[in-house]
């Protein structure tokens, strides 16, 4: 199994909620502000979907992907189990509650009110990803298991001459053709 396709199959081990809130940070990080606010959740499910698993990839650019993926995503887990990356967050929500009611925005309002209910059991359900994550990156996605695929399909990618057909040296290799 390739390191993207361990990803994608660890990605769709979470519930929808948690593959949307890292679909999120995903598309940031891949796009930026623009490309969040430009795309709705599922959306940015799709997009790293097609990401992770995009045909005919060259191996070279799947491991450095798998890898990107990886030191990007361990900086967010990392702020996910600080209480100093919750508080954070919660200071956000708290924020942004403020400024929808100040604006009048009933919609947005409720929604960052649930949010900061839903806080706590965010947090606990975190606890999982990051075991969960923390076991493949430990396996997976390691340089030394991607650096291992990668040279396994490299290997694969060399074996296109048939058994049958003799492999000649080059002439110039050959003694006494200088």
């Amino acid at each position: 199994m390739s390191p993207l396709e361990a990803v994608t199959r660890w990605l769709e081990s979470q519930d929808l909620d948690m593959q949307l809130e890292i679909a999120g940070f995903a598309t940031f990080l891949t796009y930026g502000n623009e490309g969040v606010l430009a795309l709705g959740g599922s959306e940015q499910l799709e997009s790293l979907h097609r990401w992770l698993n995009e045909s005919n990839l060259a191996s070279c650019i799947a491991a450095d992907r798998a890898l990107s993926f990886r030191t990007f995503f361990d900086c967010f887990v990392a702020e996910r189990m600080t209480d100093v990356g919750w508080k954070r967050t919660e200071e956000l929500m708290r924020k942004r509650l403020k400024e929808a009611k100040r604006d009048g925005k009933s919609a947005a309002a409720r929604k960052a009110q649930r949010m900061l209910e839903l806080l706590p059991a965010r947090k606990e359900s975190w606890r999982s990803v990051v075991k969960s994550w923390n076991e493949l990156a430990g396996t997976n996605l390691t340089r030394e298991a991607v650096s291992s695929w990668f040279a396994a399909e490299r290997r694969i990618g060399l074996r296109v001459i048939s058994s049958g057909v003799p492999v000649v040296a080059p002439r110039w290799s050959q003694p006494g053709t200088g």
